[in-house]
């Protein structure tokens, strides 16, 4: 009787063995849910909306598409670093998880993820009024030096958009008045027209539409070279400036992941990142660029990317969170 009841025990678990991994072999099986932690409609969201019109001839599989806000992205962060290790739900997301690690919001970061691969790029651009003093980010600068507490430089506090107008307050000796906001770019875009702040930081791809209508005025772009969609602006590193910083966003699958699921993963958008329907769709409707790395490459930008932004945290007092 023991022996036979041993028999169907290994025989059973033998089978859920086979079973798993066969599922397993078999990823993905079914649509993935892509968790964008921002709302709908926004950059990050049209940009994954647009991979899900191509994505199934190279993974097998569709993405479905879901918003989960709150919390400068930490709730939708928070949603995939708590799901099933399985592959099927996946963060897609930028520097916002080091901004909400580094000031305190949230008591994790990328490498409490397993990253997947980087996608897509972003540029970010200092907008003013047209109708502003200055020609560019240098003329900025050099007035507030000259004009200390005068001008009022907007972001919202602990977001990305801050730590890229840190480097400003660090070079002029907070001779800018940081003047916070809310509700990501379109806050500042509209408080700037409305003559409530001086100049902002934010994505390409809000403020397009402003600079070719004339609404508003390019300073700078924070990419190491200049920005293919606005060849004439200068890159404040060009200007003296020491502010690089581009909104990398890419895929984060939940810690323990297995890394045979990973891979497939990133390789699928690897391949879509070849097809050029799909790179100028991105251009055309979200004015980025298509730039993909793999795991390996990725992670190694990730490591040194948060060393920078660790290093102007604690230059502007920031604790991080207590893991």
């Amino acid at each position: 009787m023991i022996k036979r009841f041993c028999s169907l025990f290994f025989l059973s678990m033998a089978l859920v063995l086979l079973t798993t991994c066969a599922f397993a072999a078999e990823y993905p099986a079914q649509p993935i849910k892509i968790v964008v932690p921002y709302a709908a409609g926004g950059t990050s969201d049209i940009q994954t909306r647009i991979m899900s019109k191509y994505i199934k001839e190279y993974l097998g599989q569709d993405f479905v598409i879901v918003n989960i806000t709150g919390a400068g992205g930490g709730i939708g962060n928070r949603e995939v670093l708590n799901a099933a290790p399985d592959g099927y739900t996946v963060l897609f997301q930028h520097q916002s998880m080091f901004s909400n690690y580094l000031t305190g919001v949230s008591d994790f970061t990328y490498n409490d993820f397993a990253p997947v691969c980087l996608a897509i790029r972003t540029n970010r651009i200092f907008i003013t009024k047209p109708d502003a003093p200055w020609k560019d980010l240098k003329d900025v600068v050099e007035d507030a030096k000259k004009r200390p507490g005068q001008i009022r430089l907007g972001a919202e506090i602990g977001a990305t958009s801050h730590f890229q107008v840190m480097p400003l307050q660090i070079m002029t000796d907070n001779a800018f008045v940081l003047t916070a906001s809310k509700g990501g770019d379109m806050d500042r875009i509209t408080k700037i027209m409305g003559g409530h702040m001086d100049l902002s930081v934010v994505a390409l791809s809000s403020v397009v539409s402003y600079l070719k209508s004339g609404e508003l005025k390019a300073l700078a772009v924070t990419s190491a070279e200049r920005d293919p969609f606005l060849p004439d602006v200068p890159t404040a590193k060009e200007l003296g400036i020491d502010a690089i910083f581009m909104q990398d966003t890419g895929f984060y699958m939940p810690p323990k992941t297995p890394e045979d699921i990973v891979a497939t993963f990133s390789k699928a958008i690897g391949e879509m990142s070849k097809n050029e329907a799909y790179v100028k769709e991105i251009e055309e409707k979200t004015f980025s660029q298509v730039k993909y790395m793999d795991t390996e490459e990725f992670v190694k930008f990730l490591e040194e990317d948060f060393k920078y932004w660790s290093r102007l945290a604690k230059e502007a007092g920031f604790e991080p969170a207590k893991k």
